[in-house]
């Protein structure tokens, strides 16, 4: 054989090799699951907001970041680290009995702290009164109770290493020295630390079914690849996260907080704080409302998204009360409804209704209600499929329907929509859906990414994994969308955008907007008008911009082309923790345009 002949042969082995570990990852029960539970725990849990007596701003888990705090001073927090209340029994129960299918816990955060015993470093759990092994004991409850297990490491950052230092994020005295004499070697780090504890990892606690990375950041695509192989090595049934790095995980990347604004045609996780921070903060207790959390995971499954909620227990393994009573209320309310949310498959409609949110699997549909719709009515225009049955999935009472050219529901009186009732549909197989975009309630509610793309002089725009715009300037080319209007008249135009929190509105942003044969809406200015209050809003807020009114003399199919002439400018507001998307400034962040039927 010669040395071409050789050379291919190796390189098919080897694609065949690394294709056949990638078909080996067993997604599915992952897809079936939907939901999950995050643990965030580690020395920031004993510091726990405060440094020196005095509040910290930012997460809790950042602190050491964000108070500046040597290596020296950081350290002595092991000594209270006591895990004294710590049953991990306890915590796979609140997480099953909520119906969370796995748990991700952190082995490893940003300040290097490793909450297991590792032969690589001295800072780890042997420092703490505990001495034993408190991930062994996780896995093994989660065993026991029938739940996946996943570990968090974070691959790039480790602030306990002079190697893996990020140089705009340190400060002096971080290591004992000056900041200008600190010469990191991230090659070396990954080689002599990570690789090392991730080896640990994944041979010492039997199979693990998921790894969870953290903060690329500036990893280089092979150095992000090692963290690949290691798994595909070792585990190669286990699936990794987007955080990797390059796409190189099992499935995307969202930011923290970060919800897509319409269903997706992809594997990806929202991961999701019950407060607004991820590691306990004793003066945190802005709480988000438990109806409000279990929302977001009916919206998570609605487009198609697995969602994992984040407890964050105190230093001794105390789970804050408002995380367990969130956590049974999501169990109470998951007794009777779980079917409408394990193993869906998202709204199969194109639209976003007012009343709530719609799932579905095989030949099945969930409504899932938030409030009364509008005169008890839902019309489900874009169903093409008969419907055999509907009914109150908790109670099995039965909602009429009617056939008068759509679909329509009357939904019972005196529905407790606290505890948000879910109609299900029974279809007749297979079920076809149309695609275009209808009124529901006097509204259309139009998802870019429906929207059809044409390039521009400078490239094309995209639709990022959340479902928003991204590389949207004056010259990535415009957007096409379509929508049916149900009856003349006159139509408020609203523009929804969002942007993630560390920046404000862009002030100087232009859009020109046509919408069907209506005079074109010019460079007009966008302001903010208005911004949703939801869980999501310290996280990406997503902020609504009325620009005018549009008339149509008739009703039917309506097209609109939106384009940007100036992105504008951000103002930066502050830095308190990672920005996983990197968001880009030349771009606005466009998530759906809604016209609204103005009535007397």
């Amino acid at each position: 054989m010669n040395l071409r002949k050789l050379v291919g042969t190796l390189l098919l082995s080897w694609v065949f090799v690394c294709g056949q570990a990638k078909q080996q990852v067993d997604m599915d029960w992952w897809r079936e699951g939907r939901f999950g539970m995050f643990i965030h725990w580690g020395l920031y849990s004993v510091a726990a907001g405060e440094w020196n007596g005095k509040p910290v701003d930012g997460i809790g888990e950042w602190i050491q970041n964000f108070a500046k705090v040597p290596n020296s001073e950081y350290e002595k927090l092991a000594d209270k680290f006591t895990l004294s209340n710590y049953d991990p029994d306890a915590w796979v129960k609140l997480a099953k009995q909520a119906g969370a299918r796995y748990i991700v816990f952190t082995t490893k955060h940003h300040e290097g702290f490793c909450l297991y015993p590792s032969d690589v470093s001295d800072f780890d759990i042997e420092r703490t009164p505990y001495k034993r092994d408190p991930l062994k004991e996780l896995v093994e409850a989660c065993r026991r109770q029938g739940l996946k297990v996943g570990f968090y490491y974070s691959h790039r950052q480790d602030w306990r290493e002079e190697d893996a230092a990020v140089m705009k994020n340190e400060y002096d005295g971080h290591y004992g020295k000056p900041r200008s004499e600190v010469k990191p070697n991230l090659d070396r780090y990954i080689k002599e630390k990570a690789l090392s504890q991730m080896k640990e990892l994944l041979t010492r606690y039997g199979k693990i079914d998921l790894l969870w990375y953290d903060t690329p950041f500036d990893l280089t695509k092979e150095q992000s690849q090692t963290f690949v192989n290691v798994v595909r090595e070792l585990q190669p049934e286990c699936i990794i996260n987007g955080r990797v790095g390059y796409n190189l995980g099992d499935y995307g990347a969202l930011g923290d907080n970060e919800m897509p604004c319409s269903r997706v045609n992809m594997d990806l996780e929202m991961v999701a704080t019950m407060n607004h921070t991820w590691g306990y903060k004793k003066n945190d207790h802005d709480w988000k409302s438990p109806k409000d959390i279990l929302c977001s995971l009916i919206e998570c499954a609605s487009r198609g998204v697995n969602y994992m909620i984040n407890i964050g227990p105190k230093e001794d393994g105390t789970v804050p009360q408002p995380s367990v009573d969130i956590m049974n209320f999501i169990g109470n309310w998951m007794q009777a409804n779980s079917e409408s949310v394990y193993g869906t498959s998202g709204n199969p409609f194109n639209d976003n209704f007012p009343w709530g949110y719609a799932t579905h699997k095989d030949n099945i549909i969930y409504l899932h209600l938030l409030r009364e719709p509008l005169n008890r009515r839902i019309i489900l225009k874009g169903l093409l499929s008969p419907v055999e049955k509907a009914e109150i999935l908790s109670s099995g009472m039965a909602v009429p329907v009617s056939d008068k050219g759509h679909y329509a529901l009357t939904i019972p009186a005196e529905l407790d929509y606290g505890q948000i009732p879910v109609v299900k549909l029974v279809c007749k197989a297979p079920v076809r859906f149309s695609e275009d975009n209808y009124m529901n309630e006097n509204i259309v509610s139009i998802p870019v990414a429906n929207g059809k793309i044409i390039p521009g002089k400078e490239g094309s725009l995209s639709i990022a994994e959340g479902g928003n715009t991204q590389n949207f300037h004056a010259g990535t080319g415009k957007l096409q969308l379509k929508c049916e209007i149900d009856e003349p008249g006159a139509y408020k135009v609203r523009i929804f955008t969002s942007r993630h929190w560390r920046r404000t509105f862009a002030e100087g942003a232009k859009i020109t907007l046509k919408v069907d044969d209506n005079p074109s809406f010019n460079s007009v200015l966008m302001q903010k008008d208005g911004e949703l209050a939801n869980v999501r809003q310290n996280s990406y807020p997503e902020t609504w911009s009325d620009v005018g009114t549009v008339n149509f003399r008739q009703k039917g199919t309506k097209e609109l082309e939106l384009a940007v002439n100036s992105t504008g400018t951000f103002s930066r507001l502050g830095f308190f923790g990672e920005d996983i998307q990197n968001e880009s400034e030349n771009n606005i962040r466009f998530m759906r345009i809604e016209l609204i039927k103005e009535t007397r």
